[in-house]
């Protein structure tokens, strides 16, 4: 059996690895850098500008900079592939997280629409999600129940929860239909 000390510091350890890890850029990454090309994909990312910042910090530690100026053209060009409209639609229904950075594009507006439409149905597939693991669980208790009592107050839970789960899916049918996707 490991000890609690022990084990602490296991654990201690494990995140010094895991926030040590979290760098941007591997030293290997830093030396090969086609600048315009990191801009690119974290444009398409949809990283955020100051996402520069944080590769000068990685590369900084085997005496690399980043070229800004070709990095920012790249991130610039990899944004306008970003900031689709449709590519907010498809973030926003798998519940991606957005940083922002259509804001100032020219389809910018019609991105954050799609990608708050595309959420909203996602949110709503996490409400069912949940809905259906505490209907799951009402049943297992209903089961168990010992008292009429205690099965009239599970059924009745199961009913509220039922009828919550026709208005969402009817819902969530209804921002599929209505949401823009241009």
């Amino acid at each position: 059996m490991i000890s609690k000390r022990a084990w602490g510091w296991g654990m201690a350890t494990a995140m010094v690895a895991l926030l040590g890890g979290c760098a941007s850029m591997s030293e290997g990454e830093c030396q090969r850098a086609d600048w315009y090309q990191k801009g690119v994909q974290d444009g398409r990312d949809g990283q955020a500008r100051d996402r520069v910042e944080d590769h000068a910090k990685a590369c900084a530690k085997v005496g690399i900079s980043p070229d800004e100026t070709r990095w920012q053209a790249g991130w610039a060009e990899g944004l306008r592939r970003y900031c689709r409209p449709a590519n907010g639609w498809q973030l926003g229904l798998k519940g991606e997280y957005y940083r922002g950075v259509c804001a100032d594009q020219a389809d910018g507006e019609d991105f954050e629409n799609n990608y708050q439409a595309g959420k909203r149905v996602h949110d709503i597939g996490q409400q069912l999600d949940r809905n259906y693991r505490e209907m799951q669980r009402l049943e297992r208790d209903l089961a168990d129940a010992k008292t009429d009592e205690e099965r009239k107050r599970l059924r009745s839970l199961l009913r509220e929860l039922d009828i919550e789960q026709q208005r969402l899916r009817q819902r969530q049918r209804m921002e599929m239909l209505s949401a823009p996707r241009s």
